[in-house]
């Protein structure tokens, strides 16, 4: 069975949701084809809207002043934006579409309205901050990786 309540269940924000709570989210949410190069988040600026990603390729970035990472092996159902949306700091990655993508998207206000009305949500943005981690383990091994495979200077 592929009702839109089992795909919904499919990303982070629904996974631990009752069907009922599910189903409350769903009516604010906003499902959408986004083009190549579109940025679902923006380092250094703050979200207006949670973004899940139903279909497609996203690659996250972390850049620095020094050098650059990215992964491109993020699975569907993640969602982006949370931990700025939750803490009120800057997201500090840049995701950006890298095919046609299907994306749901959920506002800041309305996200932020059904966490305070619902404390169970609590526990998905645990889970979800939890999956960015790995993700961010993810690309500073990366990181890492690439700045050892460098050779090293020639003393002259």
């Amino acid at each position: 069975m592929n009702t839109p309540l089992h795909r919904e269940a499919a990303n982070e924000l629904h996974t631990m949701l009752s069907p009922e709570l599910r189903l409350k989210i769903a009516r604010y949410e906003q499902t959408e084809t986004v083009p190549k190069g579109t940025k679902l988040l923006e380092h250094d600026v703050h979200p207006k809207r949670l973004a899940i990603l139903n279909s497609g390729r996203v690659e996250v970035r972390l850049a620095d002043m020094r050098k650059s990472a990215s992964i491109d092996d993020v699975p569907t159902g993640k969602v982006f934006g949370m931990r700025a949306l939750v803490s009120g700091e800057l997201p500090q990655i840049d995701v950006i579409c890298m095919e046609t993508c299907q994306v749901t998207f959920l506002s800041s206000d309305a996200f932020l309205r059904l966490l305070k009305a619902n404390p169970e949500v609590y526990f998905v943005v645990a889970k979800v901050l939890a999956a960015d981690l790995q993700i961010a383990n993810r690309i500073l091994r990366k990181c890492s990786r690439r700045s050892n495979t460098r050779l090293p200077s020639q003393a002259g």
